[in-house]
């Protein structure tokens, strides 16, 4: 069986860059479009909440499981 080896460091990171454009250009939108932004930045904080901790920590779980039910078994390397 061969080895799959990846990483969700460029994710996270696309997340992150993603979110300091949106809280930049929060300030100088109309707040009807404020509004919008919030709610992506609740998104893009809970994506990036989820990819943080890939792995459950036995049992005791306090976030919802990813995406289409994938859990990741190995930390990359």
């Amino acid at each position: 069986m061969a080895k799959i080896a990846f990483s969700v460091h460029p994710i996270i990171t696309a997340i992150r860059k993603a979110e300091k454009k949106l809280r930049a250009i929060r300030p100088k939108v109309s707040k009807a479009e404020q509004k919008k932004i919030d709610l992506n930045l609740r998104m893009l904080e809970k994506s990036d909440r989820l990819l943080r901790f890939p792995c459950p920590k036995g049992k005791v779980r306090n976030i919802h499981p990813p995406p289409y039910g994938q859990w990741f078994t190995t930390n990359p390397k």
